[in-house]
Parts: C-alpha cells; sequence; structure tokens
C-alpha cells in the first residue's frame, strides 16, 4: 500500500478546545476526526469486534496492518469497548506500537489509543512524542490534548515540540498545553504572538485566553474586527474559517468569564457582517455584564 492516509483539513474538533476547529493545519488540527483513505482496495470488515482487530495487527504484514489500526479507532469510537477490557487493550496496541516499523501503523496505534483516552495508555503517548514520524507526534498530541484535565505528565515533551520546524506540531503543542493548562506553557507561548504566520498569531492568542494573558489582547481584538475575505486568495482564512475562528474566540471568553474585551465585543455584535458572530457577541456582552 503506497498511497499515505491523510486528514481532511475541515475536520470538526481536535482537542474538544474552542480554538481548534479553525486553525489546524496539517495535523492536521483538525484534526483527528476524519480520514482520507486513498487507494485503500479492501477494507475491514465493519462487523469486526475490537479483538479480532488487534489480531489482525499482531498477525498481517505491515501491510494491512495500520488499517486494522484505523478501523479499531472507529470501533473504540463507537463505545464498543467494556471498561474492563481497556488494560488488555492498552498493552495489547502498546506493545504493535513498539514493535512496528510501519510508520502508518505506528500512526493509527496512537490514534486508537487516543479515542480510548485512558490515562494507561500515557506512557506510550509519551513514547510517541519522541517518534521519528512527525503524524504520529501530531497524533499522540491530539491524544493528550482529548484527554481529561490534571493529568500526570511529563509536559516538557510536549513543549519541546513548540519550536521545532514543523509548524503543524508546533500549533498542536500550543493548544494541547493550553487546553490542559500547563503551568508556565503561556510564558512558552506568548512569543508566538508575533509569528509571520496567522494561524500560529491566532492560535496563540486563543490558547492565551485559557491562561488570561493580557499580551494576547491585540492579536484577539485583531481576529474579531477582521474583515471577511472576499476570496480565499487575498487572505490565509476563508470566509467561513474566519467567523468559525470568531465564534470560537467568543465560547473561549465565555467559558473563562474574561470580560476584557467588551468595547470590542460591542463593536462587533453592531458591526460584524455574520449574524452567527454579531448574535453570539451580544449573547456574551449580557454574560460578561451580569
Amino acid at each position: 500500500m503506497s498511497e499515505n492516509p491523510k486528514f481532511s483539513k475541515g475536520s470538526k474538533k481536535l482537542l474538544e478546545n474552542p480554538v481548534v476547529g479553525s486553525l489546524m493545519v496539517p495535523i492536521a488540527i483538525v484534526l483527528v476526526g476524519a480520514f482520507i483513505i486513498f487507494g485503500v482496495t479492501k477494507l475491514l470488515s465493519s462487523e469486526q469486534s475490537y479483538k479480532d482487530l488487534v489480531r489482525e495487527m499482531q498477525s498481517k504484514t505491515f501491510g494491512n496492518r495500520w488499517i486494522a489500526a484505523y478501523e479499531l479507532s472507529k470501533v473504540i469510537s463507537s463505545k464498543q469497548v467494556p471498561e474492563e477490557d481497556i488494560p488488555w487493550l492498552v498493552q495489547n496496541l502498546s506493545s504493535i506500537y513498539s514493535s512496528s516499523s510501519s510508520p502508518q501503523t505506528r500512526e493509527f496505534v496512537i490514534t486508537a489509543l487516543g479515542a480510548l483516552k485512558s490515562p494507561l495508555s500515557l506512557k506510550t503517548l509519551e513514547d510517541a512524542l519522541d517518534d521519528q514520524e512527525p503524524k504520529v507526534q501530531f497524533q499522540a498530541l491530539v491524544a493528550l490534548g482529548n484527554m481529561s484535565k490534571g493529568l500526570s505528565f511529563n509536559w516538557n515533551k510536549v513543549t519541546d515540540l513548540l519550536n521545532g520546524e514543523d509548524l503543524g506540531l508546533s500549533q498542536a503543542a500550543i493548544l494541547t498545553l493550553s487546553t490542559h493548562r500547563v503551568d508556565g506553557a503561556d510564558e512558552k507561548i506568548i512569543p508566538f504572538l508575533t509569528h509571520a504566520r496567522d494561524s500560529l498569531r491566532y492560535s496563540a492568542a486563543l490558547s492565551l485566553i485559557n491562561y488570561k494573558r493580557q499580551e494576547a489582547l491585540p492579536v484577539l481584538k485583531e481576529i474579531l474586527l477582521k474583515d471577511y475575505p472576499l476570496d480565499t486568495e487575498s487572505s490565509s482564512l476563508s470566509k467561513d474559517q474566519l467567523e468559525a475562528l470568531k465564534l470560537n474566540l467568543l465560547s473561549s471568553l465565555k467559558e473563562n468569564k474574561w470580560d476584557v474585551l467588551n468595547e470590542t465585543l460591542h463593536q462587533v455584535s453592531t458591526k460584524d457582517k455574520s449574524v452567527s458572530v454579531a448574535a453570539k457577541a451580544r449573547s456574551l456582552l449580557n454574560i460578561l455584564k451580569n
């Protein structure tokens, strides 16, 4: 199987964080949702159980193992794994990950572990952050971002990915760190507010809402007051992407109960050309004033 599976840029949500939906690039942020697979001539039966799929991964040559891992991630997402079998599944998937020489197989094994959202997989996710394949690292970041808050984890490995050459990984690391409000991560995110790439500037600004950092305010105002582009060639964001970004920003302000942008919100509520954005700004203003 020569073709490599890719993520769609318009997937739904990556870290269950309002920042993610409109910004993930690759990796990506978003994400995690939909896979477009090219060149697959035979997919596994959807009736196979998670145990059948694990056996497929343990017995087949690497050409089909990643397909089994991909199918397993869908089975897990549909809540078909009993709680008592999660330790068995984590153990087997971790073993397959550590023994696999196939980047595709490792990528989808980590995707499957991420779908489990089990703390038992943290050791393997930590190992995956050191993987030589960026897509595997990305899936590890996604998995961590979707975990419950309050994890005991070596976050230094995530911050190490902030300043690498892969901008998609940098963006995912920003979102993951802010989702968990990792202590001290805000100081490492602040420099991205002046990044040449809009997607990183905007991700940093929205992420810093979780820390209520005043340094993010100029970029947040820029986003809220930004005019919608007439065509995709004149802007780094399409009209729909910018609208989604504004809505995500407003959601994050609401979640954090941060009322430092009320004057800007008033402008948005009366002048924004998106009915949804204007209405949400009005609603947020009422909430923050009470």
